[in-house]
């Protein structure tokens, strides 16, 4: 790497960490590029040279945050159909740990009219669960009658709508990961082999009791 680029990268990590330092301690609204570039002590056209947007400084965090997730749960003796569902609680025992930080980060993606930067973080989440969907197919957990591309596009299609009402603040962390999961089992059960089906019927029962009890604590709060 040359010396310009190293320069380049030392600012881009800079201005991504002084983002999420001014989004966890003063809140999303506060983010704005020439506010961005104060706090930093860089000039102001140094955000625009690095990044398209404010979006695709969020997402830029969301990639972050990514690669501290790991690659995928306790896997010994699971099916892929199971860790394929046990991704979303990943994601919030992941998110709790920062839960108004991250539900900004994700609002402020999803409410932004940068197209280009919300299907970049839409590519991120694909990332994830496009190789587990390929596995228990070639597993044969999962029948190919539906293309491994249409199956994964509607999961992600599902955990976006449901995690964005999470962001918008209608949908408790733990509600919105039991609902994932739920509409997950529901969407993968129709296409179990007989591998994979009493695991993906077990697991519709689990988590639907699962949301019925995180929907019976919200009704009390």
């Amino acid at each position: 790497m040359s010396r310009r680029e190293e320069s380049k990268q030392l600012k881009r990590e800079k201005i991504i960490a002084t983002a999420k330092e001014i989004i966890a301690k003063e809140g999303l609204d506060k983010l704005t590029m020439r506010y961005l570039a104060d706090k930093a002590e860089v000039s102001s056209r140094t955000p625009y040279n690095l990044f398209d947007s404010k979006t695709d400084i969020l997402v830029a965090i969301v990639f972050e945050a990514a690669k501290e997730l790991p690659a995928k749960p306790n896997t010994s003796g699971l099916m892929f159909v199971e860790q394929l569902i046990q991704l979303p609680k990943l994601l919030e025992l992941f998110c709790a740990q920062q839960h108004d930080f991250y539900q900004d980060v994700l609002w402020g993606i999803m409410s932004s009219d940068d197209k280009h930067s919300r299907d970049q973080a839409i590519t991120a989440i694909t990332g994830f669960v496009a190789p587990l969907v390929t596995q228990a197919t070639q597993a044969k957990e999962c029948s190919d009658k539906l293309p491994v591309e249409v199956l994964t596009a509607h999961l992600v299609t599902q955990f976006l709508a449901i995690l964005g009402m999470w962001g918008a603040s209608q949908l408790a962390l733990e509600e919105a990961s039991a609902n994932i999961q739920f509409s997950w089992a529901n969407t993968l059960l129709p296409y179990a082999t007989r591998k994979s089906k009493s695991c993906l019927s077990q697991a519709q029962f689990d988590y639907g009791q699962a949301l019925e009890k995180t929907l019976a604590q919200s009704s009390r709060a």
